[in-house]
């Protein structure tokens, strides 16, 4: 057996334990930084459909004479795709919202419930001509990072609002005519 010569080089173990206890606290700091990213990413995905359906809406008014009553009816004026294809529900009951990370879900046979929670999904009422849109994340983990929106089609005035990592978006808070303003 012999001794270790003084040209011998590597690392303490007293030195890979402090470098390991290092990593782990930048990963515990930037975990939920990266999380709050990701999630607020989703979050203005979700945005820009709610926004396109408000056009929609209006879009379909102006062609059609009439208010739309399902996803089918707004289907007819644009392409509203989910995971699974076009959106052709006769109502609008909440249906997922087709994206990058929720396609990946609908294509993915295994581990399709950790997947779906990237998904985002929607609904929208109508009442006295403003349609009122919400979307919630599938993540219960994301819940304050929803988006609602609504649109007066009497008058033409539009809103949009976010939530935040501290707190969801009120359907109250949004400045459509008649919408408990």
């Amino acid at each position: 057996m012999s001794l270790a010569s003084e040209n011998e080089k590597g690392f303490s173990l007293t030195e890979l334990i402090v470098t390991v206890a290092i990593v782990g606290i930048l990963g515990a700091v930037a975990w939920p930084q990266y999380f709050n990213q990701v999630q607020k990413t989703r979050q203005n995905e979700t945005a820009t459909h709610l926004s396109q359906l408000q056009v929609t809406i209006a879009a379909f008014v102006d062609e059609m004479g009439l208010l739309p009553k399902s996803w089918a009816d707004l289907n007819k004026i644009t392409p509203l795709m989910t995971p699974s294809g076009p959106a052709v529900e006769e109502n609008f009951e909440w249906i997922s919202l087709a994206s990058a990370a929720c396609k990946k879900a609908a294509k993915s046979k295994s581990n399709s419930n950790q997947d779906e929670m990237n998904c985002y999904e929607a609904n929208i009422t109508e009442k006295d001509q403003i349609f009122t849109l919400q979307a919630r994340s599938k993540n219960p983990d994301a819940g304050t990072y929803n988006v609602v929106a609504c649109i007066d089609l009497r008058n033409g005035s539009s809103d949009l609002r976010k939530g935040t990592h501290g707190e969801a978006a009120s359907i109250n808070d949004l400045q459509c005519v008649g919408n408990g303003q």
